[in-house]
């Protein structure tokens, strides 16, 4: 600190005491050495610095934040793609875009369809935003909010609240837009930077008659059951409200459920005593310094990272799957036995909007306003590893553990390659990779499930097998038989003998 200071000495003499000046005697006057220090100026803009980080954090919103996906993120091929919204944009982050200009022509007429259906005021609901205005600024980046006036910005909350809300609702839409657009609506719907606050969607629908919470609600479930699927979707109630639409599509995926309702400002949702499920996220394991995933893949295998590859060589050692009894991305459990596992996995739709979702969800857990679980990016480190070829997905197929509604195998393959492509993994399924890696560690695991999977791949061989060993059996005692005193003989001599 030498030098970032500089230090002043001031020399004081105590009163009190005889002068020397006035010819007094007396002992010598006693002498105080005060350091004083001045702070260099660049510490104290360090300290300003410091202070206006702090007050950055500690300054808490309202309602939560919601974030703009990550620099690191937005250099990535296909950025606009999945990330960008094509036909709405819902907050300040794409509004005013004009290729969504037509987009805009039909918000009025929705939200004149929902005020009309929910039997409400349109100044009245205005009056309500434009009261929380400054909680509907603190949600976004300040950069965003602050081209837009009061009035601008409380009328683009009321417009975009209630198309959203009409579209959920999902009455009437086919009269304002096509076919296409309608399904594109419903990814625009998942994107991280085309997101409203949850407290303005309350304070547009708290005042109706309509069942809005549970339609929200049916809305999410269908979107994450997969079709003719008979796993239960078990969703837990938390004392939480969502941030987002995103944030409740996430918390659905990991079988909870964020409370719509009202609840008191600043109540922290309840803490989960234990893990339920073995590949659960938890506090130990959040720690964990991560690693990328499956770095084989890239030709870095190094430490100790499985030996195993993808779902092809886990079936080559005796490791069967099958479906969880949910659908939460957390279900994921592995039991080893005498030859062979079985691996539990989560049932699961691939579509057209599972790489859009996956990736929004993805760049939400790492902004420093999101869950620190992980979960998601977790789950998609899992299948990174498990999933490498075509036949992969064909397995998975085959075990109703993947619903696949995109196309060929290939393509799936390749998306959950792609997604997984460069993310650290929070390695929260450290348990249940153990438990694989030592079932497939074990070669006679793997020497028998090869000799079973080659010699009774099909009923017939199982039913030739066990044919083969009756014969061997009946004639073994039949030969026995034939010769009875031959073999009574023999016995006797043999007891003569041992006398």
């Amino acid at each position: 600190m030498g030098n970032l200071q500089e230090r002043r000495n001031i020399e004081e003499k105590e009163g009190g005491q005889p002068s020397r000046n006035n010819g007094e005697t007396g002992p010598e006057p006693k002498q105080h050495r005060i350091d004083i220090v001045e702070i260099n100026p660049r510490v104290k803009n360090w300290n300003r610095l410091v202070q206006k980080a702090k007050e950055r954090i500690q300054s808490q919103s309202q309602w939560p934040r919601i974030p703009k996906v990550p620099q690191m993120l937005r250099g990535t091929q296909d950025f606009k793609k999945f990330y960008e919204p094509r036909v709405i944009s819902l907050g300040p982050y794409h509004h005013g875009n004009p290729h969504l200009r037509p987009g805009e022509m039909i918000k009025p007429l929705c939200a004149q369809k929902f005020l009309a259906d929910s039997n409400q005021d349109i100044d009245a609901l205005y009056t309500k935003i434009e009261s929380n205005i400054e909680a509907v600024k603190k949600c976004y980046d300040w950069s965003s909010t602050s081209e837009y006036d009061d009035e601008a910005l409380a009328w683009m909350m009321l417009l975009d609240g209630c198309f959203l809300l009409q579209f959920i609702c999902g009455t009437g839409m086919k009269n304002f837009l096509r076919y296409h657009q309608i399904g594109f609506v419903g990814l625009d719907l998942f994107l991280l930077e085309n997101q409203l606050p949850f407290g303005v969607l309350k304070l547009i629908f708290e005042g109706t008659s309509l069942p809005v919470e549970e339609t929200i609600k049916e809305f999410i479930t269908n979107t994450i059951r997969p079709e003719g699927s008979t796993s239960e979707i078990q969703l837990k109630e938390e004392n939480k409200e969502p941030s987002h639409l995103l944030d409740l599509l996430r918390s659905a995926l990991l079988g909870r459920y964020k409370k719509i309702s009202k609840q008191e400002l600043g109540s922290q949702p309840e803490q989960e005593q234990e893990a339920e499920k073995k590949g659960e996220s938890s506090s130990s394991s959040r720690g964990r310094d991560g690693g990328f995933c499956c770095p084989w893949k890239k030709g870095k295998q190094q430490g100790n990272w499985p030996s195993f590859r993808h779902i092809k060589e886990l079936k080559a050692a005796g490791i069967h799957l099958q479906p969880s009894a949910t659908s939460s991305l957390t279900d994921i459990s592995f039991n080893s036995y005498f030859f062979y596992g079985y691996l539990k996995l989560p049932p699961i739709i691939v579509d057209d909007s599972t790489k859009p979702k996956f990736l929004n969800m993805v760049a939400y857990e790492m902004c420093p306003d999101a869950p620190d679980d992980y979960a998601v990016t977790s789950y998609v480190c899992f299948l990174y590893e498990l999933i490498d070829h075509a036949d992969d997905v064909k397995e998975l197929r085959s075990k109703h553990i993947l619903y696949n509604c995109l196309g060929s195998d290939e393509d799936v393959a390749k998306i959950f390659n792609e997604i997984g492509n460069d993310l650290v993994d929070p390695d929260a399924y450290k348990e249940v990779k153990t438990s694989i890696q030592k079932h497939y560690d074990k070669r006679v695991n793997t020497w028998i499930a090869e000799g079973l999977h080659e010699h009774f791949r099909s009923p017939w061989t199982i039913i030739a097998f066990i044919a083969a060993v009756l014969v061997l059996l009946f004639t073994g005692v039949s030969t026995y038989y034939a010769l009875p005193g031959e073999s009574s003989y023999r016995i006797s001599d043999l007891l003569r003998s041992s006398r």
